[in-house]
């Protein structure tokens, strides 16, 4: 199977011949051709009997994806992948289950499965997501906050003299405006992750996943385990249902 995760800025993927995902290979979708990434990517591989793939991404890359998977394997069974109410022992805290996004339900199913409840997901990408399921499965909630490039993106584009900037400084007090707006970005999100645990009064396994969470670990010395493939993991469990 063919395991397919399409996020705001990313697409990942990875193969599953047993009952996990295979290496993650990731491409950037924005203001990119990926036809020609795709190409480049999958051409080698074998025809997957099935594709699983899970969309919080724009309709037209979903679209385009599919599109390009049916040329380059014909007949191709593709599957979309929803949240649900239940499953995997886990229960949507949402009373409209399907407004959680998908990318967070399928981390949630990873992370009770994989890892020892009660746990804290965080997932670091172009938004900052967080959600806790207790000890029973229940999902406890969330909470969203604009991602890191968001936030540095958004305070360029609102403010005349607040460039964007990619460096880094050290985190503390700064003399400078770019490292003021770098250590006020981390804060905020050493900020919301603290918050989120203090919701629980009991002590969380804490995870974080997507494509900075190494990054927001390093930088905020944060004790958490960081597992990038969480939410193809929660994919690879529905698929094998």
């Amino acid at each position: 199977m063919l395991l397919i995760d399409i996020g705001n800025t990313r697409i990942k993927w990875a193969q599953q011949h047993a009952d996990q995902p295979e290496k993650m290979h990731a491409i950037v979708h924005i203001n990119q051709n990926i036809d020609n990434s795709l190409i480049s990517a999958w051409q080698d591989l074998n025809k997957p009997d099935k594709i699983y793939l899970a969309c919080v991404g724009p309709q037209n890359i979903k679209q385009q994806i599919v599109h390009f998977a049916e040329r380059l394997w014909p007949a191709v069974n593709v599957q979309e992948i929803y949240t649900r109410k239940y499953a995997h022992g886990v229960c949507n805290a949402y009373p409209k289950y399907n407004k959680l996004g998908v990318d967070r339900w399928l981390a949630l199913l990873a992370a009770y499965h994989y890892y020892n409840a009660p746990v804290c997901i965080v997932s670091c990408g172009s938004a900052l997501t967080l959600d806790i399921v207790d000890r029973q499965g229940q999902h406890l909630g969330g909470m969203i906050m604009p991602g890191l490039n968001l936030m540095q993106q958004a305070l360029s584009r609102g403010a005349a003299n607040l460039n964007y900037c990619t460096k880094q400084y050290p985190l503390g007090l700064a003399n400078n405006t770019e490292a003021a707006i770098y250590n006020g970005n981390l804060s905020a999100i050493q900020g919301f992750i603290e918050r989120g645990l203090s919701e629980y009064k009991k002590p969380l396994q804490l995870i974080l996943t997507g494509g900075d969470a190494g990054f927001v670990a390093a930088n905020l010395k944060l004790e958490a385990t960081i597992d990038t493939q969480l939410v193809l993991k929660g994919l690879a469990l529905v698929a094998n249902e």
